[in-house]
């Protein structure tokens, strides 16, 4: 029951111009730093890939075949660590020049934060009082883990928008294909939805699950038959790439134990646990399991804080 202070409208007025204001400079700084740096964007990595050539070696291997590209926008050495039916979702931009691209990643991602907001109060946060909502979302924005975010041109608004979607679209009369469709596309940021695909499990709809695993099966021996290369090259050397930010992480088990291997055979092991608790749990615990399945998505694998801000749904 809310006390008679939360009640009262002139403490919400206070709450939403406090936390407003230091949201609406959060989201001006992140969409300047955007405009500077989007380090993480991929698009050298997409338009490789776009040129026939394999963005893999040259991240492992690098011999600067957009060396200028790099020299102009600051940025570092190439690192693929998608695989190559995610990177197939990045080619539009590649249309673009560097700069022009960034921008529109830019407006992309602001449209995915405008669909993260409306999808959440639609699905796992509907229950929530409007107004603790809107405090909740103007937390969100004005934090650390959002405004890096935007900053660094992360996919992580890309993939929650879009599992979000799936998820939304599994209440609707409209069929498996939109479910499908969306999941397949929130795979972007795997290290996050794999997991909360769980979601999925738990709701029964086994066909849209396989039937969106089964969509990047595809495109990845596309993939292979594009870069003239090995099925198999497609799906280890993302890892190979990805492996070396093992360590690097916030509080995820890679971070604790160093990046030992023993990290990955617990990650399986936890995997293995949510799966049976999401297979026992039951009917009409939505909240409860997929906070318990956000929580756990950023200690399985590498997360940095960026990917954070998801942290709203527990927090709700």
């Amino acid at each position: 029951m809310q006390t008679n202070f939360l009640k009262d409208k002139r403490v919400w007025a206070v709450l939403y111009v406090i936390f407003g204001a230091l949201a609406l400079v959060s989201l001006i700084q992140g969409c300047r730093n955007a405009m500077m740096f989007s380090n993480d964007f991929q698009w050298d990595a997409v338009k490789v890939f776009t040129m026939r050539m394999n963005p893999y070696t040259e991240s492992l291997t690098p011999t600067n075949l957009l060396a200028q590209y790099h020299a102009a926008e600051q940025f570092g050495p190439m690192a693929a660590n998608q695989f190559p039916s995610l990177l197939m979702l990045l080619i539009p931009y590649t249309f673009l020049l560097p700069q022009t691209a960034k921008y529109a990643w830019l407006f992309s991602n602001l449209v995915f934060t405008g669909m993260i907001i409306l999808l959440l109060r639609k699905t796992f946060l509907k229950e929530l009082p409007k107004n603790l909502f809107i405090v909740l979302i103007l937390l969100m924005i004005a934090g650390t883990p959002y405004r890096n975010q935007l900053g660094v041109g992360q996919h992580t608004l890309f993939s929650f928008a879009f599992f979000l979607l799936a998820v939304y679209f599994t209440e609707q009369p409209r069929g498996s294909i939109p479910v499908t469709l969306c999941l397949a596309v929130s795979y972007f940021k795997y290290t996050l939805t794999a997991p909360l695909a769980l979601y999925f499990i738990y709701k029964r709809k086994w066909k849209e699950l396989f039937a969106s695993v089964g969509i990047h099966v595809i495109l990845t021996g596309a993939a292979a038959l594009w870069l003239q290369t090995d099925f198999l090259d497609m799906l280890l050397l993302p890892l190979k790439v990805s492996g070396a930010l093992a360590a690097e992480g916030g509080i995820d088990l890679g971070a604790l134990l160093n990046g030992s291997p023993v990290a990955y055979l617990l990650a399986v092991a936890v995997m293995g646990l949510l799966l049976f608790i999401t297979l026992r749990m039951p009917k009409q615990q939505d909240a409860l399991l997929i906070g318990l399945l956000t929580l756990w998505s950023l200690i399985i694998t590498y997360h940095r804080t960026y990917d954070f801000f998801v942290l709203i749904i527990v927090a709700a």
